[in-house]
């Protein structure tokens, strides 16, 4: 059986995926998001990036609020679901869109960018490494932070119990913050030695490093962060 830790819409959407392959799951969410309040943007043109569906999410929420964000604004864009999202809700100028902060960053070192200033839409969690190299281009963002991050505080009893009677085998992860959270929440726990023995699907490289940085042998990741690839990589070793 394979826990999945994606916040409950994302994770049934993965769940129905593989049940297709006939892959067992069992969903536990350790994060869960809530809306900032009071928001407001000023009505200036401005560079703006976007990386989260939460974010979009928010905007979509409050479309009245921030629509002349998405009529002024020139968006750069981490992830094909979330352009995908921001064109849903009436978005045009999308100047590129990019697989992960990575290319963004070398995209924008080539100076291809105007001189707006730019803002970066995000959670209380967010991508520090992304802002460190922005300032290394000599790019100075605002961080808008427009939704809450809320950490799970331990895991449910059922998972605990599958765990314990070992009827999980693996765990996927979809970002760094899910699988820290997931390790502070089985540390010195009596669950911990069987954790170890677990396998674990990352999304990236990233992801995986903060696993086998606290002990973990097991792990593997995504050449490219995508679900698609996920999936592929889920099956290939579970028929192994």
């Amino acid at each position: 059986m394979i826990l999945i830790t994606r916040p409950r819409d994302e994770s049934d959407q993965l769940a129905k995926e593989l049940s297709k392959y006939k892959l067992k799951t069992c969903i536990e969410p350790l994060i869960s998001f809530l809306p900032c309040s009071n928001l407001s943007f000023e009505n200036i043109s401005a560079n703006y990036i976007i990386g989260s569906i939460r974010s979009v999410d928010v905007l979509e929420k409050n479309f009245s609020n921030f629509k002349h964000i998405l009529d002024l604004g020139d968006f750069y864009v981490i992830g094909e679901k979330v352009k995908k999202k921001l064109l849903s809700i009436g978005l045009q100028n999308v100047i590129n869109t990019f697989e992960d902060s990575s290319q963004l960053i070398k995209f924008l070192g080539q100076k291809h960018f105007n001189k707006n200033p730019f803002i970066y839409l995000c959670g209380s969690v967010f991508n520090i490494k992304l802002i460190e190299e922005l300032k290394n281009l000599g790019i100075i963002v605002e961080q808008k932070i427009i939704y809450k991050t809320v950490q799970k505080k331990k895991l449910s009893d059922e998972t605990t119990l599958l765990i314990q009677d070992e009827k999980i085998d693996s765990v996927v992860f979809y970002s760094t913050y899910t699988a820290e959270t997931f390790i502070q929440l089985v540390s010195n726990t009596l669950i911990m030695s069987k954790v170890r023995n677990l396998r674990y699907f990352c999304l990236s490289l990233g992801i995986s490093n903060i696993l086998v940085k606290s002990g973990f042998k097991n792990v593997v990741h995504c050449e490219r962060p995508n679900q698609l690839e996920m999936i592929q990589m889920i099956k290939n070793h579970q028929n192994t």
